[in-house]
């Protein structure tokens, strides 16, 4: 699958070159006048409507193939492996790299993801991490109107949630407790809302339901300096720091209560974020 990322960035730079060129002929470009004003007016035009129009017809594609993949089961695996490349171009675009540790630690069989949510992207950056499983999540009920975005995020089975702790929330774990024990797995960000810091806020022991109801495993993931990728952009590359924990299984939690389970969870995640602080700060 590393093929098809490279080839979703690839893309995007070969139909930028040649929008480039076209719009420089287009616009008289002069290659011979390298002393001239215009010369570089002309070039940073063309560079700009090239990298502009490149990225609609990345966009129009994945447009197109959601119209095409409608109707497909939600574990489909075709689907969540395009997702995934086409978000490893978001990030190249977003211009970090994302620094994985614990990468064995990925079960073969179903699990719930939990983590500490920063940004709005924490989802983007994660989702690639686990293309080799179709794993949706419990997201913000207005990712889902993102034109062409949105269209994807439905597709794919992720379960909108509102920001209210009202019985729309609650209805929306329900619907991902049946994911899960259909065999999907799922992630979740306890903290309800992002903390935009390498803090954290309380944990909504009501998130963790979505793994004691259908006893599932828990895949905790501690996400660091996502709150910076724009930090200096498109000067500065950001590094984002992703640490994947050792599975915690259903029979080593089974005796907790919600409460409970939601302050160990928070706690495996605190301890990670200040080695972390301490290594990078």
């Amino acid at each position: 699958m590393k093929g098809l990322d490279n080839m979703y960035i690839l893309s995007l730079y070969i139909v930028w070159a040649v929008v480039t060129y076209l719009f420089g002929m287009l616009f008289g470009l002069d290659f011979n006048s390298f002393n001239e004003l215009r010369f570089y007016l002309l070039s940073f035009s063309s560079l700009i409507i090239g990298l502009i129009l490149s990225i609609i017809i990345q966009l129009s594609i994945l447009s197109l193939v959601g119209e095409f993949r409608k109707g497909s089961k939600f574990d489909n695996k075709f689907n969540h492996r395009f997702a995934s490349g086409f978000l490893s171009l978001g990030i190249h675009l977003l211009r970090v790299k994302v620094i994985v540790t614990g990468k064995e630690n990925i079960p073969d069989h179903n699990f719930v993801l939990i983590g500490n949510h920063q940004e709005n992207y924490d989802i983007i950056i994660l989702k690639p991490i686990f293309k080799n499983h179709p794993i949706n999540f419990i997201a913000k009920e207005s990712l889902m109107n993102v034109p062409i975005i949105g269209k994807w995020i439905v597709l794919l089975g992720n379960i909108p949630i509102s920001r209210y702790a009202d019985r729309s929330a609650a209805e929306s774990i329900v619907k991902g407790i049946r994911q899960v024990r259909a065999g999907m797995p799922m992630g979740i960000f306890p903290e309800g809302r992002r903390s935009f810091a390498n803090e954290m806020i309380d944990f909504k022991p009501g998130a963790l339901k979505l793994a004691m109801k259908p006893k599932a495993d828990i895949l905790i993931v501690t996400l660091y300096n996502f709150s910076n990728v724009f930090k200096g952009y498109p000067l500065k590359r950001q590094k984002l720091y992703v640490h994947i924990h050792k599975i915690l299984k259903y029979e080593e939690y089974k005796e907790l209560s919600s409460q409970e389970l939601a302050k160990k969870c928070k706690g495996i995640i605190q301890i990670q974020l200040d080695k972390f602080k301490e290594k990078y700060k």
